[in-house]
């Protein structure tokens, strides 16, 4: 059309950028809107909008803020969801303090702060492990006439889980039922989540039989939460016990069932277990739950350590079967074995 000279208006370039931001070709969504401004075109509102979206999805607070600088220029209004695009952004990041200052321009700029927007600076606060200012907004927003939901309190939670601050997180979970709101599973998980950082295996344990008579059902978050915690703990059998359940209740499911069973693997390899660690070992394989270097290595050594070195040659040609047979692997003969890594993180 620009090259016939066919007059282009402001509906077919916000087309053309709508399309491209919804492609992820935020480049050529941002190269039309500067021909449209400088053509002395003006994008609509659901344009800005969908670029917004789009921006936001990337988390690159930086250029989100340069299309609200570019929407300001053109006196196009931010609407709430703008702003709430924006604020979840930095709070993805866990920068509070820019998240702060975008809610005081947006109450500046008259639109409402809604829960999602308060729900997103807990969460910010969350990110930073700061209770107090989470606790800080949730108040705020109570005095806004704004009432928390699952996913404000659950944000709250998290902040304690991540400061293992167990007891913190138990006083919240009480307050958000006397308000009427009801736990979901990630209020559960991230109650064990809290006790397990706090080294309260027991409390985290006690968390999952609450809420299975809440009705609420475990997933591999809770289970392997609960793995993750015992293998800390040093306690190999306790982890084997959860893991067990796990599968028992078909919550084993890809990369986290492969954790799972890896853990106990280590764990038992710690103790020197080296009968229980290839019985998992084993099970893991059958599982198709992709074993790891480190639980082979772990396997290999600890035959070793027992002075049997026929069941170590064993595990070593078991790992020569897999994809990490690639990789060298001396035998225990007087050759060298992987050294044993620290147990990946949870």
């Amino acid at each position: 059309m620009i090259r016939k000279d066919v007059k282009v208006d402001a509906l077919s370039c916000c087309i053309v950028i709508g399309a491209c931001a919804q492609a992820g070709e935020i480049d050529r969504a941002e190269h039309w809107l500067s021909w449209m401004e400088d053509n002395n075109l003006q994008a609509t509102d659901r344009t800005y909008n969908t670029l917004v979206r789009e921006v936001a999805k990337l988390g690159d607070v930086e250029r989100l803020e340069k299309v609200f600088a570019r929407m300001e220029a053109a006196h196009v209004q931010v609407t709430s969801e703008m702003y709430n695009m924006l604020i979840s952004s930095c709070a993805r990041k866990g920068d509070i303090g820019r998240a702060e200052r975008w809610l005081k321009r947006m109450s500046c700029a008259g639109a409402a702060a809604d829960v999602a927007t308060y729900s997103a600076l807990i969460h910010s606060c969350a990110k930073s492990c700061n209770i107090k200012r989470a606790e800080f907004w949730l108040q705020a927003m109570e005095e806004a006439g704004v009432h928390a939901n699952v996913v404000t309190y659950n944000s709250l939670i998290n902040a304690c889980a991540r400061c293992g601050d167990c007891k913190r997180a138990r006083a919240w979970l009480k307050l958000m039922e006397e308000n009427g709101v009801s736990p979901n599973l990630l209020t559960y998980n991230t109650l064990m989540n809290a006790c397990a950082k706090s080294g309260d295996l027991a409390s985290a344990e006690e968390w999952l039989t609450s809420m299975q008579k809440q009705g609420v059902e475990p997933d591999g978050v809770s289970y392997s939460t609960l793995v993750h915690a015992c293998v800390t703990a040093r306690d190999a059998a306790r982890a084997e016990t959860w893991l067990e359940k796990m599968i028992a209740d078909g919550s084993a499911d890809g990369e986290r069932n492969s954790f799972c069973y890896n853990a106990v693997v280590q764990a038992w390899t710690r103790q020197g277990d080296a009968e229980h660690a290839s019985q998992w070992l084993s099970k893991a394989i059958a599982a198709k739950a992709e074993p790891t270097a480190a639980s082979f290595s772990g396997v290999i050594s600890a035959w070793q350590n027992a002075g049997c070195v026929d069941e170590a040659e064993k595990w070593i040609e078991r790992m020569r079967a897999t994809r990490l047979g690639k990789r060298t692997v001396s035998g225990p003969r007087g050759a060298r074995c992987y050294a044993q890594p620290a147990l990946q993180s949870h």
